[in-house]
């Protein structure tokens, strides 16, 4: 069935919302290009700034937390899906202070990785410290089922806003807020019940959940629960069940709330029921009641604060969350007491035990089409090399290890277009047949991006800071979607280390290379769960970075036969890739995931680690010395 709608168009109805928002608080600004919602602040802040966001579709969540003691920036999504990096990137520029700037996201893989790369992308251009915490609260997801990808973010991103927004206008730095929300984060848990799927603005019919029946477990952007009951069970009885969910720790697949050695009768437990859209008041506050009988009756538990209300929808969905986070000051490791940070008023209509706004003085806005900061490089490292005449060929300067000559430069950026372009078609054949047909073309269009930076002259060349920004930001613009992402974030963070790791090696060598793909690979390791024998770009990838790093530093090789060893690791593990089911991506829809023979992909190597052979092939290629 499909309700009738005031709005049909979900870009529209989105930007209407954060204009309402605006509008209402006179503290707060709104950039519309990009859809972003921000508390304006000074060059001189002395706070860290928190950032979050995601798909719209949950309001109030993010939007409406916006304002003096929660967020600084909400950026908005188009409905049901991510913001992209431009998006984000915009919020950055408008908030960002000198303290730093702490993300909250949700663990949805759109988000992670988008507001990731721009986390990476801005650190590494402008040296202000960014720190990303995901909460993935939802305990519907059990453990055997979310190994590698995670519980799902839910309805407790509230509270995480909530109190280290709190922390942050404090004064506390972006470790401290960072652990706190880090904190609070671990030790909350989630479980949500739907009677129906939400309706999208616009969107097609969608199918109905029978008359008597439940979705327990329902995600926020209509994924199917962890189970149906039916017939409809007592709010009584469902209720109960929820909680079971929540509290019992031995429960081998979904005890993730932890009371660590204090009685859960005992501990300071926060109860918040959330309204996910669909609810009448009348009946939120009455399932409210409910929950609070059977915690008393079947755990003898009393909240020390309960908040209902509509936190964080899935826009009109009939259900509802439950959920409780444990501020119990004994299981945490600080002085910092959690409980007032809670407590701690804010000057925001959607929080519902907000105080009435204070006069507060109207802040200058900033262009709505136009960064507020221009990135600037934490460390320039020029790539040119007074050498004696005999050694300027490129072949002699890759020979004696100058690898930071911009003409080395240059060649690498020639070989991996040239190579790229050659693989294209089979990266295309192969992820035809494994996923949605796209990884030859995106590659090959972050190839010619960054090839088009070389196209500029060789002195675009001159400063290898500059130089790695500007291939970074190509591929990066070039790409887009999740690989563009992944790419991006292993490229700015690679360039951080470049800048920083300059000081102990003093010139751009191989170990300077080494050293900063190892690091860029881990911080890659915070944003995705892939890792070797899932099927994916890593299994080439991770290879390739720890082999290089390991003939570098132990076995004291060269460029050349560092790279040497570090290709065939990288091709031995695409090979390794034909016999291996799918974990992520797309392919594990294709009946990539299956076991033995009825893996319909059976021999094919994953097209993701082909492209890094190719990039990888490229680059050996350059550092390939005659006898």
């Amino acid at each position: 069935m499909k309700s009738k709608a005031f709005f049909n168009d979900p870009t529209l109805i989105v930007d209407h919302m954060c204009k309402s928002l605006a509008a209402q608080n006179p503290t707060l600004r709104y950039d519309s290009a990009n859809k972003v919602l921000y508390r304006p602040v000074g060059q001189d802040e002395t706070k860290v700034s928190l950032i979050s966001g995601g798909g719209s579709g949950h309001e109030p969540a993010h939007a409406g937390y916006v304002g003096e003691g929660m967020l600084d920036a909400a950026v908005c999504g188009k409905v049901f899906a991510s913001p992209n990096f431009d998006q984000i990137i915009s919020a950055f520029d408008r908030v960002a202070t000198p303290r730093g700037i702490l993300v909250i996201v949700k663990n949805y893989t759109g988000d992670k990785l988008n507001f990731g790369l721009a986390a990476e992308t801005y650190q590494a251009q402008t040296g202000i410290p960014t720190h990303i915490v995901t909460i993935a609260d939802d305990v519907s997801v059990p453990y055997s089922r979310g190994k590698l990808v995670g519980r799902r973010g839910l309805a407790g991103a509230v509270l995480v806003h909530k109190i280290s927004g709190a922390a942050a206008a404090s004064g506390l730095g972006l470790s401290e807020v960072a652990k706190v929300a880090q904190h609070v984060s671990d030790n909350m848990a989630t479980i949500g019940c739907s009677l129906d799927y939400a309706n999208l603005p616009g969107g097609a019919d969608q199918p109905s959940i029978p008359e008597n029946a439940i979705e327990l477990g329902m995600g926020i952007h209509n994924e199917p629960g962890a189970q149906r009951i039916s017939p409809q069970p007592s709010i009584e009885q469902l209720v109960s069940n929820m909680l079971k969910l929540l509290l019992n720790e031995n429960d081998p697949e979904h005890g993730f709330l932890k009371f660590q050695g204090v009685p859960q009768n005992k501990s300071e437990l926060v109860l918040m029921v959330n309204n996910l859209g669909g609810l009448s008041v009348l009946e939120l506050q009455a399932i409210a009641n409910v929950t609070l009988e059977c915690l008393k009756a079947e755990y003898n538990i009393t909240p020390i604060r309960i908040y209902v209300n509509t936190y964080l929808t899935a826009l009109d969905a009939p259900g509802f969350n439950i959920t409780i986070a444990n501020l119990t000051p004994k299981i945490f490791d600080s002085d910092i007491n959690l409980l007032s940070l809670l407590d701690e008023p804010v000057e925001i209509g959607s929080w519902a035990t907000s105080q009435p706004l204070r006069n507060a003085a109207v802040a200058e806005a900033a262009p709505e089409n136009k960064r507020a900061r221009s990135p600037k490089l934490n460390k320039e490292i020029m790539c040119t090399f007074h050498l004696p005449m005999s050694f300027m060929s490129v072949r002699s300067l890759i020979f004696q290890n100058y690898i930071g000559d911009q003409r080395v430069f240059l060649k690498i950026l020639e070989n991996i277009l040239a190579q790229v372009t050659t693989d294209e078609p089979k990266l295309t054949e192969y992820d035809t047949l494994m996923g949605d047909g796209d990884c030859g073309t995106t590659l090959l269009a972050g190839a010619k991006a960054a090839h088009a930076i070389s196209e500029q002259g060789e002195e675009t060349l001159a400063s290898l800071s500059k130089g790695l920004m500007k291939v970074a930001s190509a591929v990066r613009s070039g790409m887009g979607g999740t690989s563009g992402a992944l790419y991006g974030i292993f490229l700015n963070s690679f360039v951080s280390g470049v800048q920083r790791n300059h000081e102990e090696f003093k010139e751009v060598n191989i170990q300077l290379f080494a050293k900063s793909a190892t690091q860029a690979l881990e911080t890659l390791k915070g944003y995705t769960n892939a890792r070797e024998n899932s099927r994916t770009l890593m299994d080439a990838l991770i290879p390739f970075v720890n082999e290089l790093s390991k003939a570098v530093f132990t076995e004291k090789e060269n460029a050349s036969n560092a790279l040497h060893k570090a290709l065939k690791a990288a091709e031995d593990g695409a090979e390794a890739t034909k016999w291996m089911k799918s974990t992520f991506g797309r392919s594990t829809y294709v009946g990539a995931s299956e076991e033995g023979d009825d893996n319909p992909t059976k021999g094919i190597p994953d097209p993701g680690a082909c492209g890094i052979v190719a990039i990888a092939t490229a680059i050996q290629s350059v550092f390939q010395t005659q006898n």
